[in-house]
């Protein structure tokens, strides 16, 4: 079913794009025509050149949606569309990271989340992240040689996760759960689960029940989706329960579509 809706995610994202652009004062047909010409089809076009080349990376197969054909320019459309340092920011004082905790970063994407939190941690500490995507965790690995970070990458999806029971005191989920379907999700958050540190921290960022009538009139469709239906609805929470943890906790709201959840293993 993911391969054949694949091909409808990079419009939505247009629409997502062109929704931003006219919080910021476009009119709505020169905010689609940004959008349109001026980010998303260069960039599709060189995503999908750059992603079609060989990877040393092993293959690991998932029933979630992937963000591979982004990877060479995801962290520019972040920032393009406010999900940049600030978003990092608000998500790491949310997940509170102490010096010489272990963390995991589920659905890692180019790793700058990741990176961050290790350096939260301390050299005491230690950070690894998680993508299905090759060609995310390319980069991830590229980006963190090149800084200086001690993060780690690999590529594994959030419903198999390979690591031994207990191992985390810290698990992230940076806008990654509105990609998994709904069983999918239940699978992911039990194996999130079993690899935290009994006390350990969830901090999931991710869409929520819209705050305002503007994101409505862009959010609608999703609610038609299988994989982003919960989280318009505002349910997400109850998978977190359905999966063990308690107390779930929504901290703080971002731009009126955003929340941030921390969700801690009894």
């Amino acid at each position: 079913m993911m391969d054949r809706w694949s091909w409808l995610f990079p419009w939505l994202a247009v629409v997502f794009a062109a929704a931003v652009f006219m919080l910021f004062g476009l009119v709505w047909w020169r905010a689609l025509l940004v959008a349109c010409l001026l980010v998303c089809v260069a960039l599709l076009l060189w995503g999908l050149f750059l992603t079609l080349l060989k990877s040393d990376e092993p293959v690991v197969h998932t029933h979630g949606m992937t963000m591979d054909w982004a990877a060479p320019f995801y962290d520019v459309y972040c920032r393009a569309v406010g999900l940049g340092q600030g978003f990092r920011d608000q998500t790491l004082r949310v997940a509170a990271i102490r010096a010489g905790e272990t963390i995991l970063d589920v659905g890692c994407g180019t790793g700058v989340l990741t990176r961050r939190a290790g350096e939260a941690a301390g050299p005491a500490g230690a950070a690894t992240g998680i993508d299905p995507g090759q060609g995310m965790i390319r980069v991830a690995k590229k980006n963190a040689q090149r800084l200086g970070s001690r993060a780690a990458f690999k590529v594994a999806a959030i419903e198999r996760l390979p690591f031994e029971d207990g191992r985390f005191d810290v698990v992230l989920a940076s806008l990654m759960l509105h990609h998994l379907p709904p069983d999918l999700k239940r699978q992911g958050l039990r194996e999130v689960y079993r690899v935290l540190k009994s006390g350990g921290r969830f901090i999931v960022a991710d869409f929520y029940r819209p705050a305002n009538p503007l994101w409505w009139l862009v959010a609608w469709p999703f609610l038609f989706i299988p994989m982003t239906a919960d989280n318009f609805r505002g349910t997400l929470p109850d998978y977190f329960r359905e999966a063990g943890f308690d107390p779930v906790q929504v901290n703080v709201r971002r731009a009126g579509i955003l929340a941030f959840w921390c969700a801690i293993k009894p």
